[in-house]
């Protein structure tokens, strides 16, 4: 009877363990192992494909970086071509302007055509063109604007970028700026605000303990305790061309004694306004009997083609308004109750403009306070009593005008030159700047 039971029990054992729940959980491990590995697969080969592409999408943004650097590269040195000569000097192919770049005729293609930049193969290749200046001519420049756009290779992979230059109106950074010497002379005389100071890209001397704010710089000698710095680099001097506003001046007065209104040819110089100027072979003059505004124009811009002379003109209590552009000379002896007429009609630049001359430029007995520019083409004498909120511009270029003897520009006579920098003039920096600059 035992035999029996333990036979029994050995085959209920074998039948449990054979065909019950341990020998399912044996095929599902396995199962699961087998989905685990083709997961982890598949997770992998994903992984590779997306190494792969990343790999990929590195190295074209890479070479798109490098082509963008590459491009800019362009630019800056277009910039560098309108700024600076090959030599290093100031200015450069901006001072002509932008119409003979638009043209080509002064654009130098072989500088700016694929133009090897680096060691892995890289170019630039620039070209100029007008913007949308509302002229139909596109070789023409008519707002001091144009496109630079730059392309940048590398690899098959190029890149575009573009940006609008500008020339700026100039705007002096010195209370007198000379191409020649400049004195100053006098213990009242002064020179003073932000930008109170003296640049000659020549010889600056003082007499008689001036005050010079900001202190004076020559590119030649500069002895003295105003002076800051002898020797340094000359600094660009825009030369002023009075022609370039006769279109701005209410009257003419040409060299044969007419005198013309404005777009007119019709001899006014009999008129009462003009009763008080004369002409002869020394030129126009204004004598000190003149009635402002009664036998002289007032608040006028006048334009002479001719040198011009006054003596004493206007007084404290009624000075001249007046812009004076001239041709020639310049020359006033006695007190100059003159003071600048800022024709509201005209942008600011021009408002600016006070003594324009195509030589000299003296002025005795400056009494009259006032604002604007003075600029000559040749040397500038100022003195007097007066407070001057401006700049002067001389370029010492002509030797046949005898107005201000000597080679310098002198500011004397206890006169106030007062200046901070913020006075635009109708003529053009020898600098461009960038107005805008994006990827194409």
């Amino acid at each position: 009877m035992l035999k029996n039971n333990r036979f029994h029990n050995l085959c209920h054992r074998k039948t449990f363990l054979g065909s019950g729940h341990l020998s399912n959980q044996k095929g599902i491990a396995l199962v699961t192992g087998l989905l685990l590995m083709a997961v982890l697969t598949l997770l992998s080969f994903t992984a590779v494909k997306w190494a792969s592409k990343d790999i990929t999408r590195t190295k074209n943004y890479t070479q798109i970086l490098q082509a963008t650097y590459i491009a800019e590269a362009g630019i800056h040195r277009a910039l560098n071509y309108f700024n600076y000569t090959a030599a290093g000097t100031s200015p450069g192919e901006a001072a002509n302007g932008f119409s003979d770049e638009l043209d080509g005729s002064n654009w130098p293609a072989g500088t700016f055509t694929s133009i090897a930049i680096g060691a892995d193969g890289g170019t630039y290749t620039v070209t100029a063109q007008d913007n949308n200046d509302d002229d139909s001519d596109t070789s023409v420049d008519a707002d001091y604007s144009i496109v630079l756009t730059s392309t940048g290779a590398i690899d098959g992979i190029t890149v575009t970028v573009e940006a609008v230059i500008y020339r700026p109106m100039f705007k002096s950074e010195h209370a007198i700026l000379s191409e020649g010497g400049v004195k100053v002379a006098g213990s009242s005389t002064l020179i003073t605000g932000t930008n109170g100071s003296v640049h000659t890209n020549s010889n600056f001397t003082q007499s008689g303990g001036p005050t010079v704010s900001a202190g004076a710089t020559a590119s030649g000698t500069c002895p003295g305790d105003q002076c800051n710095g002898s020797g340094v680099a000359e600094e660009y001097v825009p030369v002023v061309e009075p022609s370039d506003y006769e279109s701005y001046a209410d009257y003419i007065f040409n060299a044969d004694g007419t005198i013309y209104a404005q777009g007119t040819v019709i001899d006014i110089s009999g008129n009462t306004l003009f009763s008080k100027f004369s002409h002869n072979a020394q030129g126009w003059s204004v004598g000190n009997s003149s009635v402002v505004g009664t036998s002289i124009p007032n608040q006028a811009t006048l334009y002479f083609k001719d040198d011009f002379k006054a003596t004493s003109v206007g007084d404290a209590a009624t000075p001249w308004e007046a812009t004076l552009i001239v041709e020639k000379s310049i020359a006033w002896t006695g007190s100059a109750y003159i003071k600048n007429w800022k024709d509201p009609a005209l942008t600011e630049d021009l408002q600016n403009l006070f003594l324009i001359a195509g030589n000299d430029i003296k002025m005795s007995s400056m009494q009259q306070d006032t604002q604007g520019l003075i600029a000559c083409k040749d040397q500038a004498s100022l003195s007097g009593g007066a407070n001057l909120e401006g700049y002067v511009i001389s370029n010492n270029l002509t030797t046949s005008d005898n107005t201000v003897n000597e080679s310098e520009t002198d500011v004397s006579g206890g006169i106030t030159l007062t200046y901070n920098g913020d006075l635009p003039a109708p003529f053009l920096s020898d600098k461009v700047t960038v107005l805008a600059w994006q990827k194409t």
